[in-house]
């Protein structure tokens, strides 16, 4: 029996802003922006943000949702 833990939920927040801050760097700075890349990056992000928070006050998940959302983060890096 896997549970979301806040940690899970933190995490997720800190790859959006961080990914927002470098992309903004980057572009500030004229490099070229893969844009598709951080399109689906983000996308990813999206989906493993929305699973958590819906299922952060359950006191169980299934376990195929939990490794799916760790699947998904360990794509996303």
């Amino acid at each position: 029996t896997a549970r979301f833990v806040p940690g899970m939920l933190h995490g997720a927040l800190t790859m959006l802003v961080t990914g927002i801050a470098l992309v903004g760097l980057d572009q500030a700075d004229d490099h070229p922006v893969n844009n598709v890349k951080i399109g689906i990056k983000l996308l990813i992000l999206v989906v493993v943000l929305g699973l958590v928070y819906v299922k952060r006050d359950e006191e169980k998940v299934e376990k195929g949702l939990f490794a799916a959302v760790g699947g998904l983060t360990m794509v996303n890096i």
